[in-house]
């Protein structure tokens, strides 16, 4: 997960994978290249499933979408007419992380929007069974008639709509996203 920033999605997201096993690894994108610093994103993420006792956050280190195995990740705007090659940074997870940490089911949002993100959900729907990984891909939390994104929060926070953002994130983040930006009047 980016988490840029923590939103009732990804809180959605995580309550219903972690009620599908026994352990669940979040990985929060470490690289810098996000809105939000990674630290700040981490540290939202471990405050927004702290209520959640079977679940590990982690950065996802140099190995999961990073600059090195995924860089048309932090260039989605200028890619999503293209089709991006995804496939190191699945392999790198199946052979080497997955087994390290008994891993046998990786969990993805649904993508209606971002095309690079989708591209990368079939990459890993085709290549994570080839190494007895199944891929579950969660449909997305809705608010009203459109998905729960950070994208939307951050469109909201850019004019000032606290309103809206408080439909959007917990309150962990909210009072993030509040001490960070002042209100627009």
């Amino acid at each position: 997960m980016n988490c840029n920033p923590f939103t009732l999605g990804h809180q959605y997201l995580v309550e219903y994978a972690a009620a599908k096993v026994a352990k669940l690894y979040i990985f929060v994108v470490e690289e810098d290249r996000s809105e939000f610093p990674f630290a700040d994103r981490i540290e939202l993420v471990r405050q927004g499933v702290k209520h959640i006792l079977n679940v590990e956050v982690l950065p996802s280190g140099k190995f999961i979408i990073s600059q090195q195995t995924f860089s048309g990740y932090f260039n989605k705007a200028e890619l999503q007419d293209v089709a991006v090659d995804s496939s190191e940074d699945v392999e790198i997870f199946a052979k080497e992380i997955a087994p390290t940490l008994g891993i046998t089911i990786r969990f993805a949002g649904e993508e209606p929007k971002d095309n690079v993100t989708r591209q990368y959900n079939e990459t890993m729907r085709r290549i994570l069974p080839c190494y007895g990984i199944e891929f579950c891909e969660i449909p997305r939390k809705d608010f009203g008639d459109e998905p729960v994104s950070a994208s939307s929060v951050r469109e909201a926070l850019k004019v000032g709509d606290f309103d809206k953002i408080k439909n959007l994130v917990p309150e962990t983040t909210l009072n993030y996203l509040r001490g960070r930006h002042s209100v627009k009047k």
